[in-house]
């Protein structure tokens, strides 16, 4: 994972499973000792993500998108109710998905 960003910037961001299903917005970060866990928003859910170079791919500051791959589990933490596709968002509690 290559930090070109400060997390202040990315907050408000996109963030794509690895099927490019958009799950939510990255809406807070929890500073852990040692590794940060994004709190990843749809709707009243949200999801933490490890903010692990296994797991966050890519950070698109010019696009706005943060791609991820979440391990099998994750499917089976949230139940698949959410890990939802987040595709019909366009907004989300003052976050603004920005689109190509």
């Amino acid at each position: 994972m290559n930090l070109k960003w400060k997390i202040y910037d990315i907050l408000g961001f996109e963030v794509f499973n690895q099927r490019g299903e958009r799950i939510g917005i990255l809406s807070n970060v929890i500073a852990t000792g040692s590794n940060d866990v994004w709190i990843v928003k749809y709707y009243n859910e949200e999801i933490l993500i490890p903010a692990l170079k296994n797991i966050v791919k890519e950070v698109n500051v010019m696009r706005k998108k943060i791609f991820i791959a979440l391990p099998k589990e994750y499917e089976e933490i949230y139940n698949h109710s959410q890990l939802k596709s987040a595709d019909d968002v366009v907004e989300y509690n003052g976050y603004f998905v920005y689109e190509d």
